[in-house]
């Protein structure tokens, strides 16, 4: 009987799939509700918003990533 997978990687892999998609619907949204509806962003809310979606993503691709990397790094480890 094999060992079940791990759900880490799955619920990252979800987060960042909304990440990628709902991520520029938000900065869109975002950067039309100030003075100027054109790049680039004339409120720090907008900014903020940018940075920390494009920082979500990169975090959670690095996550994604590294899970990856030791998970495969173990399975060649484990063969004869």
């Amino acid at each position: 009987m094999s060992t079940p997978l791990p759900r880490t990687p799955f619920v990252l892999l979800g987060i960042l799939t909304v990440l990628t998609v709902g991520g520029p619907v938000a900065i869109w949204k975002t950067i039309q509700g100030g003075s100027s509806p054109i790049w680039p962003p004339d409120r720090p809310i907008e900014w903020w918003t940018f940075g920390l979606i494009t920082g979500a993503v990169v975090v959670f691709m690095t996550a994604c990533l590294a899970i990856g990397l030791t998970n495969w790094r173990k399975t060649l480890a484990r063969r004869p």
